[in-house]
C-alpha cells in the first residue's frame, strides 16, 4: 500500500494582491556555523525554533515558503497583511494571508524580519497530525547554505561551504521565483541510449524519491526515452487544499538515474498533475544532501551505490472526505476488483475506520513492506470485499 502527502509545494501565483515580497529579512552575521538536531515526525523533518524565548516545532519543507499559524502570531500579536493567490502541489489554488516575523531563532542563529504565509494546520486533516506551529521554508534559508545529514539528524547552517568539508564537485542550483526554491538537474539515459534530463524541485516537505511532472513526462515519451508500466485515471496526493481531482497518471520504472554524478538505478516513479517535477525525502536514505542557497550549488554525497528496486504497486491510497481510500489502481487484475474512491475499512484485520489518519500515517510504513495482505474495502454502493494483495 502506498500513499504520499506532499507538503507541500506552495507556488507563489502572478495574481498578487498588494506589495508582498518572500525576498526579506536577514541573518546578522559575518560568519556563522551552526549544527541543529532534529526530530522526524511520520517522516518528516521537525525543527525546534525559538521566537520570544518560547520554542515552537517548525517543518522544515524547501518546497515552499515560510509558514506560521494563526495562534502563533496572535500570542506574537502580530497584524496579518494582504492577501495572495497561492497554488499547492495539486495546482489548486486559494487566497492566503501573509505576514512578517520580527526574529525567528533557530540555535543561536537569529534570522529577522521572515516572511510568510498564514495557514491553520490544525484544519488540515494530515498536517495536524505533525503538531507543528509553521514551516521552515526556502525564503528564510535564500542566503545560506543548509547540509541536512539523515543518519545522524542533523542540519547544518552557515555561509561558508568550506567548512563543510565536502570532497566532491557540485552542480548547479537554480532558484526560482519570489521564494526562491531550488531546482537541479537529474539525467536519464532511456533505451538506446536516449540522454534525457528533468529539473526538479528539491522538496523535503515531499514524501518519496522522485515524482515525475506530467510536463516532463510528454517531453520524454515524445523521445521514447521511457515506457509506462501502467496508464490509470485515479485521486492525486494530498496537498496544502486537500486531494488533487481524479486526472490520468503513469507509473514507470527508471532504470538509471544521475544526481550530482550519483547513479541511482531502478526508481519507481508517478507522473504528477503538477507542473514542476520533485526530489523528496526519500534521498536523504542513500546520502547527505547539501543545498548552497548562497553560492546556487548542489552537492549530493552518498559513498553506495544506490538500488532502489521498489517493488511494483497494485495501487495508491489518497484521503477524501477524511476517509482512506483507493486514489488510483494500477494493475489491471484489480481494476475489477476496485475502484477510485472505494473506502479502505481494513488491512490485515485492522480497522482503518476505528483509527485516526495520523495513526493510518504511522502504520501504512509497515505495510508497504508485506509479502502479502488482506484488504477489506466497501464500494459506493456499500458492498464489502476482502482482496488479497500479494507483492
Amino acid at each position: 500500500m502506498k500513499h504520499k502527502l506532499v507538503l507541500i509545494l506552495l507556488l507563489i501565483n502572478s495574481l498578487i494582491f498588494g506589495q508582498i515580497n518572500f525576498n526579506q529579512g536577514s541573518i546578522n552575521l559575518k560568519e556563522y556555523y551552526e549544527v541543529i538536531p532534529y526530530q522526524t515526525e511520520i517522516g518528516k523533518i521537525i525543527l525546534p525554533v525559538t521566537i520570544n524565548d518560547k520554542t515552537y516545532r517548525f517543518l522544515l519543507d524547501t518546497g515552499a515558503p515560510n509558514l506560521f499559524s494563526p495562534e502563533l502570531l496572535k500570542e506574537l500579536n502580530i497584524t496579518e497583511g494582504d492577501s495572495i493567490n497561492v497554488n499547492d502541489a495539486n495546482n489548486q489554488d486559494q487566497k492566503m494571508k501573509f505576514a512578517v516575523v520580527p526574529q525567528v531563532k533557530i540555535g543561536t542563529l537569529i534570522f529577522e524580519n521572515q516572511a510568510g504565509l498564514i495557514y491553520n494546520f490544525e484544519e488540515h486533516n494530515l498536517l495536524s497530525c505533525y503538531k507543528i506551529d509553521g514551516f521552515i521554508g526556502s525564503n528564510l534559508l535564500r542566503n545560506s547554505i543548509i547540509k541536512i545529514n539523515g543518519a545522524n539528524k542533523t542540519i547544518i547552517i552557515t555561509n561558508k561551504i568550506k567548512s563543510l568539508n565536502i570532497d566532491k564537485k557540485p552542480v548547479k542550483m537554480k532558484l526560482v521565483g519570489n521564494q526562491k526554491s531550488p531546482y537541479v538537474e537529474l539525467k536519464f539515459e532511456g533505451k538506446n541510449n536516449e540522454k534525457a534530463s528533468d529539473m526538479v524541485l528539491v522538496d523535503t516537505g515531499m514524501d518519496g524519491l522522485y515524482d515525475m511532472s506530467k510536463r516532463a513526462y510528454t517531453i520524454f515519451e515524445k523521445s521514447k526515452i521511457f515506457e509506462a508500466l501502467y496508464s490509470a485515471t485515479g485521486i492525486g496526493d494530498s496537498g496544502l487544499f486537500g486531494a488533487g481531482n481524479s486526472n490520468e497518471q503513469k507509473l514507470l520504472e527508471i532504470e538509471n538515474a544521475n544526481l550530482n554524478q550519483q547513479i541511482i538505478n531502478n526508481i519507481m516513479v508517478s507522473t504528477t498533475s503538477d507542473d514542476n517535477s520533485r526530489i523528496g525525502l526519500d534521498i536523504l536514505k542513500y546520502g547527505d544532501v547539501t543545498l548552497d542557497f548562497l553560492n546556487k550549488k548542489f552537492y549530493f554525497e552518498s559513498t553506495k551505490i544506490i538500488d532502489v528496486k521498489e517493488k511494483t504497486p497494485k495501487f495508491y491510497t489518497s484521503v477524501q472526505n477524511d476517509k482512506v481510500v483507493i486514489g488510483i489502481v494500477w494493475d489491471e487484475k484489480f481494476k475489477t476488483l476496485m475502484n477510485t474512491g472505494d473506502e479502505v475499512i481494513s488491512v490485515d484485520q485492522i480497522d482503518i475506520t476505528n483509527i485516526s489518519l495520523c495513526d493510518f500515517l504511522r502504520l501504512k510504513k509497515e505495510w508497504k513492506n508485506k509479502d502479502s495482505y488482506i484488504l477489506k474495502i466497501k464500494n459506493k454502493e456499500g458492498q464489502i470485499s476482502e482482496i488479497t494483495i500479494e507483492n
